[in-house]
């Protein structure tokens, strides 16, 4: 669908509440206008009743990168855009693991290509998690590849970039994690910490330098100690920090889910699926053989390498485990992770003048339409 659309008989999910009986507008990839009826000239999409929402953004989702982000063409990227849309989302960070800066330049000039020659696609860029995180936290990540910061072993990676990464996973208290903050935010790639040992103090002082995010809240970081609440305190005391969380059930129980919500307050809590099969196969993960088996995805050695999940079956285990509205759930999945990446002005919401980013779904959050920049994915 492109041109003219009206999205009918729907129940409209908007910032804060649910209306039924209004129609939702879509003019050349842009949401027009909420009103009552149907113009002339607009092509019809009947609702029949399913909410209508805000497409979900997922800012940290591995996919085809898992095993071989190095080596991705056009058809891989391609076919990771339409896995993803099956979920409901409409936008999303791919995501990679520690690897050799000559890796990763692969990787950037690859999505930087792809973006270019397909301007309705919902890849909007690249979050880079890893190299330059704490090798004593590395979860899933692979030690060999994990080093400090070194601008010169990374200019060209962040130059071809430049637009296209996004974010940047990182641990502050590494050799020369402080410098690597000071580039990040020059460049306008946004500062995530995570895979780190932290203490307070240091989040502290990093969050004061624009580091006001956490990756997987709980995993891959030091447990929540009285005495030094470490990066789970931080994040969930600093007024400033929003975190992002892994709702599968699995990588967080889900009292403590419930925790960090009520801690957090819904509009700082983020939903990513750190999606990487849905499978029950092995493969590489950043040189690390990995196997999915069932809901889970484990390393030889048992550690959770990432889920496999997607990020609508986030938001229903979102409302199931924190005893969220279905408004708070979807909005930990649209506007809280498009104000993480600045981007609340055109996506995120159902408002007029921002992106046709939209998604239909049945009260078990199955999917029934994807629209991306007022086009339907299938």
């Amino acid at each position: 669908m492109s041109g003219k659309l009206c999205i009918i008989n729907g129940s409209l999910i908007l910032p804060g509440k649910i209306e039924r009986g209004k129609t939702l507008f879509i003019n050349d990839g842009k949401i027009s206008s909420v009103g009552k009826a149907p113009v002339k000239g607009c092509e019809i999409l009947d609702a029949k009743g399913l909410f209508v929402s805000p497409g979900f953004i997922d800012i940290h989702v591995h996919g085809l990168f898992a095993d071989r982000a190095g080596d991705l063409d056009s058809s891989d990227l391609k076919e990771m855009c339409g896995r993803l849309a099956e979920h409901g989302v409409t936008g999303f960070l791919a995501t990679t693991v520690s690897l050799p800066p000559r890796m990763l330049l692969k990787t950037v000039r690859t999505v930087n290509n792809f973006i270019n020659d397909n301007p309705r696609t919902n890849l909007l860029g690249i979050h880079l998690e890893g190299p330059f995180v704490n090798p004593q936290v590395s979860g899933a990540q692979n030690r060999k590849y994990i080093c400090p910061f070194s601008l010169s072993g990374m200019e060209d990676v962040f130059s071809e970039g430049k637009g296209v990464i996004k974010a940047m996973t990182f641990a502050p208290e590494v050799k020369n994690g402080m410098r690597l903050l000071k580039e990040l935010t020059a460049r306008g790639i946004k500062p995530f910490i995570g895979h780190s040992t932290a203490g307070y103090k240091e989040i502290e002082i990093a969050a004061a330098k624009g580091a006001t995010h956490v990756t997987h809240l709980f995993n891959a970081m030091p447990a929540f100690h009285h005495r030094e609440p470490g990066l789970i305190g931080a994040a969930l005391t600093i007024d400033n920090m929003t975190a992002d969380i892994i709702a599968d059930g699995i990588h967080i129980d889900p009292a403590t889910v419930k925790l960090a919500v009520e801690a957090k307050g819904a509009g700082k809590v983020i939903l990513i699926s750190d999606g990487i099969g849905d499978g029950g196969r092995a493969f590489m993960l950043g040189g690390l053989k990995v196997r999915v088996k069932g809901k889970e995805a484990r390393l030889e050695n048992g550690k959770l390498a990432g889920s496999v999940i997607g990020l609508n079956d986030a938001v229903r285990n979102m409302m199931k485990f924190a005893g969220v509205s279905l408004t708070e759930a979807v909005g930990m999945a649209s506007l809280n992770p498009a104000r993480v990446l600045g981007i609340e002005k055109k996506k995120g919401s159902l408002e007029a003048g921002k992106d046709a980013d939209i998604v239909i779904f049945d009260k078990e959050l199955k999917i029934k339409h994807t629209i991306i920049k007022g086009k339907t994915w299938n």
